[in-house]
């Protein structure tokens, strides 16, 4: 699906939702997914506003945005039962904005529409599975430091309230660590939380509570930008793109193995970065997939239709009944964040780290101290080119070992030779691929390799990948060898490699009778170049 236009991907979509829903949709199904979407929406309700509550854009923002995100998501989508809306690692990147950049709404809604136009190019130009490729330390390092903020940034909040919201926030924590599993299907924690809030407002009438909250339809805040701020927001926009892209690729491939089914990436993405686009417009925060996805296959859910009554019973509250959340304590919302936030932190992953090598500790120590003490944003960016780091030295040292030099006695190379000692012939064979990683240290061993010779056989028959780097540096290396006076023989280039070599004048540099098809060839070839 690398290729295809807009109508061509909204056909396809039409297709499929068609074709499954003739062939496995039954009523049974129907009514599981009922049953499901009524248990999500017990679950979502609570968690949504406390995240929408964190972020500082308020509780009705983590509402509407599972509405946007959750059902624009789930139509439009490429998995079979994934659950979309607002995310904790998305709400810590809204709330450094907000505070750090000082930004209005209205800047914040551009960035978050720009971040959708980014997710939906992804999926147009068929380059989902690459928006998953960030390295597994980076992302645990990533949300683990996530986790650690929303619970240092809940705490703070909570100590700035007073001594009544601390105790309903404890009761709250107390009920959301310890709530039984065999309740939890039928009542689940985050809806008994905030009916204790409830409770709790009338025992201690002190504690701090949400306020009014609109029971009207969002309306668009979206305002046209100036030139100046698009530039400002284009950085913000990219990471909140790859940080809601990972996480949802990350969680369809685990509903896949929930599911038994396939995801599509570039539809997700295209159906996510639609539902982003228009959660921007409307003032709510940005989406992804969330782990309510894991909460759905649970308790049987079978397809995204039970992602989309949940969001739809959301609606009606918002509409009929908003006006009764404006009673719920504050302190009970920042429990759930600080819960969500203490799940987040991936413990069973941390526990390994006296047993992993020490570049891949370090890496993510680090990416976890600078999400924590820095900047979330800045985080994932060093995180990436950490990672790449480390990852590169382990290239280059496997890069190395699949560089073939040796020495060829003048009777291997012709069995005529006269002096069965004397090697005048070297053979540089490279295996598999060669990338900047490796690209200097190959190039100072081969000009020294190669200069007790006066030809020289460069086998590339079963190289299968070089890059930029390591085609320019072997353009220097045969420069290098032409200036001292050394002849070059190059066999077995097939032609994806012919074409890197091309493009970076290596084989320019080398007469076309110089290139042979096999190492008998080469042979004959070289001997003659020393004969001559």
């Amino acid at each position: 699906m690398n290729n295809f236009t807009f109508f061509g991907l909204y056909n396809e979509l039409l297709s499929n939702l068609k074709n499954e829903r003739s062939e496995t949709y039954t009523k049974a199904t129907f009514w599981t997914d009922l049953k499901v979407g009524i248990i999500l929406f017990v679950s979502f309700l609570p968690t949504a506003m406390a995240l929408g509550v964190a972020s500082g854009m308020g509780a009705l923002a983590g509402l509407w945005c599972g509405v946007f995100v959750g059902i624009t998501a789930a139509l439009f989508g490429g998995t079979r039962a994934l659950v979309s809306g607002p995310s904790a690692v998305l709400v810590v990147i809204v709330a450094t904005l907000i505070v750090d950049e000082q930004l209005t709404l209205p800047e914040l809604a551009i960035i978050i529409v720009i971040s959708g136009f980014f997710q939906l190019l992804l999926g147009l130009l068929g380059w989902g599975r690459f928006a998953s490729y960030i390295p597994h330390i980076v992302l645990t390092g990533f949300m683990s430091g996530i986790g650690i903020l929303l619970l240092w940034n809940q705490a703070q909040q909570l100590w700035l309230l007073g001594t009544y919201d601390l105790i309903v926030s404890g009761i709250c924590l107390l009920m959301l660590f310890f709530w039984p599993n065999q309740l939890e299907k039928y009542l689940p924690s985050g809806f008994a939380v905030i009916v204790a809030g409830l409770i709790l407002v009338i025992i201690f009438p002190e504690v701090t509570r949400i306020g009014p909250v609109s029971t009207n339809l969002p309306f668009i805040v979206f305002e046209v930008p100036d030139a100046s701020f698009i530039a400002n927001a284009i950085g913000p926009a990219v990471l909140i793109a790859l940080i809601s892209s990972t996480y949802t690729l990350m969680l369809s491939l685990i509903s896949d193995s929930l599911t038994g089914s396939q995801h599509n990436p570039n539809r997700q993405l295209f159906g996510l970065g639609l539902g982003n686009i228009f959660s921007g417009l409307f003032g709510a925060l940005p989406g992804s997939a969330n782990v309510a996805t894991i909460t759905a296959n649970r308790f049987g859910g079978k397809t995204v239709l039970a992602g989309i009554i949940c969001q739809i019973i959301v609606v009606g509250v918002l509409l009929g009944f908003g006006r009764y959340v404006a009673a719920l304590p504050l302190a009970a919302l920042l429990a759930i964040v600080m819960f969500v936030g203490w799940n987040i932190i991936n413990f069973s992953f941390l526990k390994k780290i006296p047993k992993m090598p020490p570049r891949y500790s370090m890496v993510m120590l680090l990416i976890l101290f600078i999400t924590v003490v820095v900047d979330p944003l800045f985080a994932i960016v060093f995180g990436v080119i950490a990672a790449n780091f480390v990852n590169a030295m382990q290239l280059e040292l496997l890069e190395h070992d699949n560089v073939l030099s040796v020495p060829l006695l003048d009777n291997v190379v012709n069995p005529d030779a006269t002096d069965s000692l004397e090697a005048r012939v070297g053979l540089l064979a490279f295996r598999g691929a060669f990338t900047v990683s490796s690209s200097r240290r190959l190039a100072r061993m081969i000009n020294y390799d190669i200069s007790g010779h006066k030809v020289v056989i460069i086998d590339l028959t079963k190289t299968n990948y070089i890059d930029d780097s390591a085609g320019n540096l072997l353009s220097v290396v045969i420069s290098q060898a032409k200036k001292n006076g050394i002849d070059l023989v190059v066999f077995g280039v097939n032609e994806n490699i012919r074409k890197t070599l091309y493009t970076f004048d290596v084989l320019e540099k080398i007469p076309e009778q110089r290139m042979v098809n096999t190492m008998q060839e080469a042979k004959d070839l070289a001997w003659s170049l020393l004969k001559s």
